[in-house]
């Protein structure tokens, strides 16, 4: 892949070398100059995830639909407004309104036994490759074999097996199941249901790869807007125009995704207007941001969430008494004012609260004397040691640390914390290890089946904390049949209620999802993978 001519300077002596060729380049009008904190693993979210390998593969990716756009439905924070941002949108994820992308339609049949896609005709991808069943059917079929996240997103649809899947023609496939598919057509808005480019994918598998996962992972050449075209590791990836994309060539025609680690200089870069947007904001520094003229900050409450992982298995969270005491002993009103700067909101539900079928639940109130009680029902009387990890990519996550630390404390609670690097710590946290960790993330899809599934379902891969409940499994497999939204959304009410009952997981806050950028920059919009879409930006003249 060509590489592209850089000025390097050291920016503010604070050692830290950004691109900025000659203080000029953020300033072209046809590239975005987005500086973040490091490069991911790659883009095949089939396999990776992370803060930059959504934002990154969402410029590749395109999605077969998206949510209808509506106005924001929530108070702005102050300072931090993104309906302050021209062509500013919403996703009406609760009208559960579609809007079709690469994908024509879909047909849901009256029983929604049968779903059948079809393609737009005309997608190609960077390299030419037409848009057509072979991709969808190729992607399928891939998702199945690795038993990745594809996996988890063919079970919610009720379409896991590959046979189910059928080509009609070049642009049509059908797809048939023994049970109600609700979420067959609604699927196509999520980031992670995504189609490459399998033509070209097939020149990259090899024996021991057949599924071109290293290709993938920092050359994906999907039919989005933009494709990559250098991958400097911890240094920086360059994305360039798509110039085969159906909706015609964005306004900006480059990405240059700069890494700049120290969120000081990411800031320092912003406000001398060297580069356009940046990732990675903390809440102290969107305040300290407000008063520039020059710069805007979006605070978008959506589908992010804190918790505490305990791990359900392990002593002494095998106790459901010890993971109810530590739920009360949160103090998520002084959490969210005093770390989080009111850039996020209090949260006890057991899935995002702007979601459809949230059930909220206010019974793990700040309670130090009934925690006391608890866990001497639970035989600790005396409290316990443990150790807490958390990610050291997230400043927030250590001001949470140390307050849990004091918190806990009262109750005998002793609380060694251990801060690790972001791969080390994902991997402890991902890999169903870690005893007792803090950890973000978030269901893409708004549905509560799809929610409830992803993070309590006995087993799944993202259930960290190993919970397992066979009545709320018997639920959530009932559930996912069932078509009508309003039976669909107050079915799984019960199964919330259980899943909180158990204090599996110790529930904090919802953060809201923030970037900053330039004061002349349109069209930034957020959307449910925690992404935004360069394709739909621009710089006022």
């Amino acid at each position: 892949m060509r590489k592209h001519p850089v000025i390097w300077a050291v920016v503010g002596g604070c050692g830290v070398l950004a691109l900025i060729s000659g203080g000029s380049l953020a300033q072209t009008k046809d590239t975005i100059v987005i500086a973040v904190p490091g490069t991911p693993q790659g883009v095949d979210v089939d396999r990776q995830s992370g803060p930059q390998t959504w934002t990154m593969a969402a410029q590749v990716i395109e999605p077969g639909a998206e949510w209808k756009p509506t106005t924001y439905p929530y108070a702005p924070t102050p300072g931090a407004d993104p309906t302050k941002i021209p062509e500013f949108t919403y996703p009406d994820f609760r009208a559960q309104e579609t809007v079709p992308r690469i994908f024509e339609n879909c047909d849901l049949s009256a029983d929604s036994k049968t779903a059948v896609y079809r393609l737009r005709k005309g997608v190609k991808s960077a390299v030419g490759n037409e848009f057509t069943a072979k991709d969808v059917l190729w992607r399928v079929k891939r998702a199945h074999e690795l038993k990745a996240i594809g996996t988890f997103m063919q079970n919610a649809a009720n379409a896991p097996d590959p046979k189910q899947w059928q080509k009609v023609d070049d642009h049509t496939v059908r797809i048939s199941s023994d049970k109600p598919m609700p979420l067959i057509c609604k699927i196509l808005t999520n980031l992670y249901w995504y189609w490459y480019d399998s033509t070209e994918a097939k020149k990259h598998s090899t024996p021991d790869d057949p599924w071109a996962t290293k290709w993938a992972s920092t050359s994906l050449v999907a039919f989005g807007p933009y494709v990559i075209r250098s991958w400097e590791a911890g240094n920086r990836v360059v994305m360039d125009a798509n110039p085969n994309y159906w909706q015609g060539p964005p306004k900006i025609k480059r990405i240059i995704y700069q890494v700049v680690p120290e969120s000081a200089s990411r800031l320092a870069l912003l406000k001398e207007g060297k580069v356009d947007l940046i990732e990675g904001v903390s809440p102290d520094e969107a305040v300290s941001l407000a008063t520039a003229s020059n710069v805007r900050v979006a605070a978008v409450h959506g589908n992010q969430s804190i918790y505490l992982v305990m791990n359900n298995n392990k002593a002494p969270f095998d106790k459901v008494q010890v993971r109810q005491a530590i739920n009360h002993l949160l103090a998520r009103d002084q959490i969210v004012k005093d770390i989080y700067r009111g850039l996020a909101v209090s949260w006890e539900g057991v899935m995002p609260s702007v979601y459809p079928g949230y059930v909220e639940f206010n019974n793990y109130t700040y309670d130090v004397a009934k925690a006391k009680r608890l866990l001497a029902e639970a035989g600790y009387a005396n409290g316990f040691q443990t150790t807490l990890t958390y990610s050291a990519g997230d400043p927030v996550q250590e001001n949470i640390a140390v307050l849990l630390k004091s918190t806990l404390s009262q109750v005998g609670i002793n609380i060694d914390l251990r801060k690790q690097p972001v791969s080390a710590h994902s991997d402890l946290v991902q890999s169903k290890k870690a005893d007792f960790a803090l950890w973000i993330d978030y269901p893409i899809q708004p549905d509560p089946n799809y929610s409830l599934r992803l993070l309590y379902l006995t087993g799944n891969a993202v259930n960290y904390q190993n919970y397992s409940d066979k009545e709320v499994d018997r639920l959530l497999e009932e559930g996912a049949s069932i078509v009508d939204p309003a039976q669909r959304n107050p079915f799984h009410r019960l199964a919330e209620e259980r899943i909180h009952e158990a204090a599996t997981l110790g529930w904090i806050a919802e953060p809201s999802y923030v970037n900053a950028m330039s004061a002349n920059l349109s069209g930034w919009k957020w959307f449910t993978t925690q992404h935004y879409k360069v394709n739909e930006m621009s710089f006022a003249k």
